[in-house]
């Protein structure tokens, strides 16, 4: 008869064992389920700091198409040696009359090249007859440094008679005038070597300057019906 009730009562420890096995397998699973749900819930709240959203914005302003947009900006907007030593040339120039310096400006930069590299074949003296102001310049050799370039332009205010505001009969200063008005503030330039040897030189100024019966050191607003002519080209004899 005891043997038969420990044979009956056997089973029951391993019952218990096994629902405090089960109770904890239960409590378990359940933390493990609020943990989740509670990162999901932080992942998705817009008011929470999230850092998969800094993390999308890093790769969006690093991805493919952002960086060729940026890359392609800085090229336009790249100032190199030669760029300085003409804005540096033209802006001495002006300090020396007391008109305020230009800036430099990309995109007439882009626009001096652009119309330059149509030059680089045959180094034709013609403008572009574009909305711009221009000085062009060729020389035989291509030795000449922007500084050189602006400064046969600048000394053409030699020429240049101040009261009168006109220039002496058979030369020119139409390039002196250019770089020192008043109304143009801003340049871009570029310079190539042409097939010839020689070289070819163009500055592009924004508002233009040289218009007819305007004084360079005077501010004008209104330019509506005046007649602008662009200087002709400087030409430099190598020999």
């Amino acid at each position: 008869m005891e043997l038969r009730q420990r044979e009956l009562l056997a089973p029951f420890p391993i019952f218990i064992a096994i629902t405090l096995f089960l109770l904890q397998l239960c409590a378990a699973t359940s933390q493990i389920n609020h943990s989740e749900s509670s990162k999901q819930t932080s992942v998705s709240s817009p008011s929470a700091p999230n850092s998969r959203f800094l993390s999308s914005s890093a790769l969006s302003l690093t991805g493919k198409h952002s960086s060729f947009r940026w890359g392609r900006r800085r090229h336009r907007n790249k100032v190199n040696r030669a760029s300085i030593e003409f804005l540096y040339a033209h802006n001495l120039v002006r300090a020396r009359v007391g008109e305020p310096p230009l800036e430099w400006d990309g995109r007439l930069a882009a626009y001096a090249r652009a119309w330059a590299r149509q030059r680089v074949g045959d180094c034709r003296l013609v403008h572009s007859n574009g909305p711009f102001g221009e000085n062009i310049f060729w020389a035989g050799q291509n030795n000449w440094r922007p500084i050189d370039i602006v400064k046969v332009w600048a000394d053409e205010n030699k020429f240049y008679d101040v009261n009168g505001n006109t220039c002496e009969p058979g030369q020119m200063c139409g390039h002196y005038t250019q770089i020192v008005w008043r109304d143009s503030t801003k340049v871009g330039c570029a310079r190539v070597d042409c097939s010839n040897g020689g070289l070819y030189a163009i500055c592009v100024y924004n508002p233009p300057g040289n218009f007819e019966g305007e004084n360079p050191f005077v501010s004008y607003h209104d330019q509506i019906g005046l007649l602008r002519e662009e200087p002709p080209a400087v030409v430099v004899n190598p020999f």
